[in-house]
């Protein structure tokens, strides 16, 4: 037997010589090689050593690493609108937009602010103002803060031109008339900063040229009575075939959204806002998810 060490692979490679009795030239003895390798001890050490250092203890090290703490999710309450609502009626400090911060801090993420503190804040300074606890100016004077608000956290100081584009068409559901609710929708919204067109036509495809011939950032439609829904929905789906703004945002409010609020699901509208000022700061949010 000859025995032949692999110097580059630590192999041994083993095969027979000629048979017994047989010399190297005769033409019956000879019989093919046969190769078998074997790992050598030293070459079975360092493959053993590579298995556990790239497969074993990575996986060993990341089953103990210590996992960073998962924040328990922070369920916002009346209490903290309440008082954000206080503080952006009273002196323009920093003191509001600290206290969002703290409670951003504190685990509530962005989604979170905007749909469980801004618009139930705005919402409240709607329902003073109704219930005479707070008068227009107050309330415009929050709704302006909480505009600041939703304007730092989306980071719409990057966006240029974003005041021009503060341009929403405000339309009845065909075969209705604007509502009382829509009138004041129009006056905070304009006291918000945002330019105002309404659209009153009872043609379904009115707000859809409208958009297609000027640039509208939002398109709010009022819903009286669930009767016209689905002329809603046809006119929210014209609209967004025709706007200049492919990512023109939908608001729909009135009285029969109050009753079935899924309805900004089923007609294809984008959100919802039970009152004016509440209007303004979710009218601000969809303009920046569509300027972002």
């Amino acid at each position: 037997m000859a025995n032949d060490q692999d110097e580059t692979g630590g192999m041994a490679s083993v095969k027979p010589d000629y048979l017994p009795g047989e010399d190297a030239g005769a033409s019956g003895g000879f019989m093919p090689p046969l190769h078998i390798t074997v790992d050598m001890p030293d070459f079975r050490f360092a493959k053993l050593t590579r298995i556990v250092t790239e497969h074993v203890l990575p996986k060993l090290v990341a089953l103990h690493q210590p996992q960073p703490p998962v924040r328990p999710a922070v369920t916002l309450r009346g209490g903290e609108i309440a008082e954000l609502a206080k503080l952006v009626m009273g002196p323009d400090n920093d003191d509001a937009i600290n206290y969002v911060l703290k409670l951003k801090d504190g685990g509530v993420s962005l989604d979170d602010l905007h749909a469980e503190l801004l618009e139930p804040t705005a919402r409240m300074l709607g329902e003073l103002w109704d219930e005479d606890k707070a008068d227009f100016v107050d309330v415009t004077i929050g709704v302006s803060r909480l505009q600041r608000l939703v304007h730092a956290f989306e980071r719409l100081g990057q966006v240029p031109d974003y005041d021009d584009k503060r341009r929403v068409l405000l339309a009845a559901t065909p075969g209705e008339q604007h509502s009382l609710g829509s009138a004041i929708v129009q006056k905070f919204l304009r006291a918000g900063g945002w330019h105002v067109w309404t659209c009153a036509s009872p043609d379904i495809a009115e707000p859809a040229e409208i958009v297609a011939k000027q640039w509208f950032g939002l398109v709010g439609f009022s819903l009286g009575c669930d009767v016209h829904v689905e002329s809603l929905k046809d006119a929210i789906t014209l609209v967004r075939e025709r706007s200049l703004n492919p990512k023109i945002g939908i608001m729909i409010g009135g009285a029969a959204v109050t009753q079935d609020p899924d309805l900004v699901n089923k007609v294809g509208a984008d959100g919802t806002a039970a009152n004016g000022p509440a209007a303004v700061i979710l009218a601000k949010k969809l303009l920046a998810e569509g300027l972002v």
